[in-house]
């Protein structure tokens, strides 16, 4: 039954197991009585702490007795309650601690003779504070009021002055001072002093008065005080009697009983330490006795497991570790074994036999192994020609960009400057569309270097302060244009409750959303593109996640066609590049931006029915922000709301955020609401187009000739929709797309009967900024320094030129006249940061520099910063850029000019 090894170690385990499961039970037996003799120690330490801390509360009560009766201390009323409580407190827990002793009729006995002597102490000593309250009151309303009247009343009679009444107010003043002496230190010799001094006052005014009996009343008077004072006399020895003895009685008696508790409980922790050791004593000659019989059982199971597993087991080892050695073996030991021993023999003959078949394998292996190292090393070499080819076109990319922003500065420099000029309504059409053509130009460049430095690891994301209306804002006018030429309409939606200001990077978010938007106007040969922008909370954060929608109903792509439009230099297909343009980068950067910024970016698309690309950004949000979109609260006034449809121009989200009465009635009820209208309320209707105009016109005309606060709001198109209606009407008028910031001014406008300034031109003249100041322009190139001259000019900012860095340290040496310098950074002879830090070390610190480079990655910026510039502009300059960097150090004033196209 027993011959194998498991029945075998199984027997030996069961036996084993038999005896641990025993020691566990004495272990937890001596566990439990430990632990019942630790709370009897317990139990009995805290006994004697509570008695301890009784003597030590009586004492403590004895003292602020004593306090209050020389002081009257209020601290003293209160710290005596506190301590009676104690007390109490701590007769109850030594009450139930001591209820299961075998002397608890002993223990009882004390503690309530004990809380009968606080109880009364307690009594006594308000009795105490009443007598010392009594003695207040008689001393402060009676005997000090009637001493100073009767000083006063002899002080204003006629016979003030003469030596009786002045010795009788001598003794009186010297009574009242013997009773203060009392009040400090109650003495019987005081009183008698006090009765001399009445006395003495008494026979000097008798003496005076006789005969025509003048100071009866003052003596009548004096015999009250001298009752008041025997008064206070017996109110003070009363209370001074309960403190001095029946209060000390009381707390020596409870000290006595408190040392005889404390010799009871000190004497039964004395018991129960006995107790403790003795079982001490006898849980260890438990645990040794079992601890030798475990020690017996080991020794056996030791000598088993040797002679019946280990000695076996490591012979067969020692065939094993030949076999894999690859010795050959003569014979196996215990082969022959009904055993696992013999099982694992007879595993190690099949070893034996495996072990050739593994040397053939091993020997294929190696040379397999040496094979896979070659190619291993051919792919390595290969990746490194890789990323080498990729650093060197990224740096192509990169001077590429900077060669040709360098012309491009020329070309929009000039434009911008031509722009401000006179000009007739064709040239400035025909220049508008150079301008256009240039701005394709600079996207196309943009896109370039931004796909270097994706690809570099070198695009970093800014975390500023930046306002949402804003960005909108630029979108809109970015994408309008191309729109009004496709003649589709735009529609922007906003979530009126986004916060206006978030944390994040605008210029990146601004570039994904118009890469976006312009895609879906460039495929989009006719209907709308809808811009949504919504946002989520991220809980337990000061982050939201703003999320943007554009769908149009363009051309559209098929799954193939989708699963590939993220990667870099693709479009849908050839042909769609050679219908549309591009290069096929934009979608490429706005994935890596976006993951950049902790979003992400979809698609879904359909064949001829149009795309919708959604993209998040994860943004830090002010706390304390309010809604993107609000008005405030108007008293009495009515905003009625009047369109063909029901769900009208304007999302009906907007009006949430309407803090006045809001009516929204279709184009029919207009008519008949016109006399519920008043000169405080605003009326916004929808036009489509003309035909919807003339249908209500004769409704309009009647809100015209009443003055009432009227506004439209148009679609995209028609585009001469907006100009019409103005024409006709004078109203303000609203076109889509609009940012939320435009819809609060134009309601404003309406409300506060201010105009609206609306996307269509009509100044005939506009303001220009110029700009008091003498500039240094470094730069080598003589196109920038016609074009940058050009718009100095504009600016009203006169110039000297320097055409290396090398010159520019001379010239501002030699004059000090400069207000700034415009310093480009690639130049010959001496580069722009060596002609900086050749100028800060001249001791020039306060002027300010300018940085101007074609070189727009970040450590570029870095480095103008390091050598001392204040500002940094990329090229091609603009003339925006350029006044907004010096409106930051230059007086400025205004000047009128005029338009060319001006009628």
């Amino acid at each position: 039954m027993f011959k194998t090894l498991k029945a075998q170690i199984l027997l030996v385990s069961v036996i084993l197991i038999l005896l641990l499961v025993s020691q566990v039970f004495v272990t937890r037996s001596n566990q439990s009585t430990f632990v019942n003799s630790l709370d009897l120690t317990h139990q009995a330490v805290i006994k004697v702490s509570l008695v301890r801390e009784l003597e030590r509360d009586v004492l403590d009560l004895q003292r602020n007795v004593l306090i209050y009766k020389d002081s009257a201390s209020k601290s003293a009323i209160t710290r005596f309650n506190s301590l009676i409580q104690s007390s109490i407190d701590n007769l109850s827990k030594l009450e139930a601690l001591t209820s299961n002793e075998e002397q608890v009729d002993v223990y009882h006995g004390f503690i309530a003779r004990m809380r009968s002597h606080i109880a009364e102490y307690k009594d006594n000593f308000s009795n105490v504070i009443a007598g010392r309250s009594k003695r207040d009151t008689l001393f402060n309303k009676h005997l000090s009021v009637d001493i100073n009247e009767i000083l006063s009343s002899l002080s204003t009679n006629e016979g003030s002055t003469s030596p009786r009444v002045e010795g009788a107010k001598y003794h009186i003043t010297r009574a009242e001072n013997v009773t203060y002496q009392y009040l400090l230190k109650p003495d019987y010799q005081l009183v008698d002093d006090f009765r001399n001094g009445l006395n003495q006052a008494k026979a000097l005014l008798t003496q005076e008065a006789q005969p025509q009996q003048e100071y009866a009343a003052q003596i009548d008077k004096l015999d009250k005080i001298e009752g008041e004072f025997l008064q206070l006399t017996n109110v003070t020895s009363g209370y001074l009697f309960l403190v001095n003895v029946v209060m000390a009685g009381s707390a020596n008696e409870f000290l006595f009983m408190a040392r005889e508790l404390n010799r009871l409980v000190t004497s039964k922790l004395g018991d129960t330490n006995e107790q403790v050791k003795s079982n001490i004593e006898n849980n260890q000659i438990s645990s040794d006795l079992f601890s030798i019989i475990g020690i017996l059982l080991a020794c056996i199971t030791a000598y088993f497991l040797a002679s019946r597993i280990m000695l076996p087991i490591n012979t067969i080892t020692e065939v094993f570790k030949k076999l894999a050695k690859g010795e050959d073996v003569d014979a196996i030991p215990g082969i022959t074994q009904q055993n696992e021993i013999g099982q694992l023999a007879n595993a190690a003959d099949v070893f034996h036999e495996k072990n050739k078949q593994t040397t053939a394998l091993l020997l294929e292996a190696q040379r397999l192994n040496s094979e896979q190292e070659t190619l291993n090393a051919e792919l390595v070499e290969a990746k490194h020609k890789a990323e080498q080819a990729t650093v060197s076109k990224s740096m192509f990319l990169a001077n590429m960009s900077h060669e040709i922003r360098t012309p491009m500065n020329g070309i929009i420099g000039l434009l911008d400057v031509v722009m401000k000029s006179e000009l007739t309504s064709t040239q400035r059409q025909h220049l508008n569309k150079v301008v256009y053509s240039s701005q394709i130009l600079m996207s196309l460049i943009n896109d370039i270097l931004d796909f270097s430095k994706v690809e570099a690891g070198k695009l970093d994301i800014e975390q500023v302060e930046f306002s949402l209306n804003s960005v909108f804002a630029n979108l809109l006018t970015n994408i309008s244009a191309r729109a009004q030429e496709k003649n589709l309409n735009v529609r922007f939606i906003c979530d009126p409750n986004i916060p206006p200001t978030l944390i994040g990077d605008p210029l990146r978010i601004s570039q994904v959303l118009l890469n976006l938007s312009s895609n879906a106007v460039k495929f989009t040969r006719n209907g709308s593109v809808t811009i949504s922008v919504t946002y989520d909370i991220i809980p337990n954060s000061n982050k939201l996640l703003l999320r943007a929608r554009v769908q149009d109903t363009g051309i559209g792509m098929s799954k193939e066609q989708l699963d590939k439009v993220f990667e870099s230099f693709t479009q849908a297909d050839g042909s769609t590049s050679r219908d549309f343009g591009g290069t096929g980068l934009g979608l490429t950067i706005v994935k890596q931006l976006v993951k950049l910024m902790g979003g992400k970016v979809t698609a879904e698309s359909k064949v001829n029915v149009g795309s919708t690309f959604e993209v998040s950004f994860t943004l830090i949000s002010q706390s304390n922000e309010q809604h993107i979109f609000y008005i405030e609260p108007q008293l009495k006034r009515k905003l009625y709301y009047f369109s063909k449809t029901r769900k009208g121009f304007i999302e009906q989200q907007y009006f949430a955020n309407v803090a006045m009465e809001y009516h929204h009635f279709p184009h029919m009820q207009l008519e008949s609401m016109l006399d519920e209208i008043t000169d405080r309320d605003i009326v916004i209707i929808d036009i489509a187009d003309l035909d919807e105009h003339k249908a209500i016109g004769t409704s309009l005309q009647r809100l015209k000739n009443d003055s009432r606060n009227v506004g439209f709001i148009t679609d995209t198109q028609p585009s001469n929709l907006p100009q019409k209606l103005i024409n006709i009407w004078s109203f303000a008028c609203l076109t889509h797309p609009f940012t939320p910031g435009q819809l609060i001014s134009y309601i404003h406008a309406l409300l506060n009967d201010d105009k609206f300034v609306s996307d269509i031109p009509s100044p005939q003249f506009k303001e220009q900024l110029e700009y008091d100041g003498h500039v240094l322009l470094v730069e080598d190139n003589s196109i920038n320094q016609v074009v940058t001259g050009e718009m100095l000019r504009v600016l009203g900012i006169t110039f000297d030129i320097a055409e290396n860095g090398q010159q520019a340290v001379t010239k501002v040496i030699n004059s000090a006249h400069y207000d700034l310098v415009l310093m480009d950074i690639q130049m010959p002879v001496m580069d722009g940061y060596e002609a900086t830090k050749e100028i800060r070390q001249q001791g020039l610190l306060d002027l300010i520099i300018c940085g101007l480079s074609a070189n727009a990655m970040k450590e570029d910026f870095v480095q103008a910063k390091e050598v001392g510039m204040n500002e940094y502009l990329t090229k091609p300059l603009k003339l925006v850029s350029l006044e907004d960097m010096f409106s930051k150090y230059l007086p400025a004033k205004k000047v009128k000019r005029a338009n060319a196209d001006s009628p």
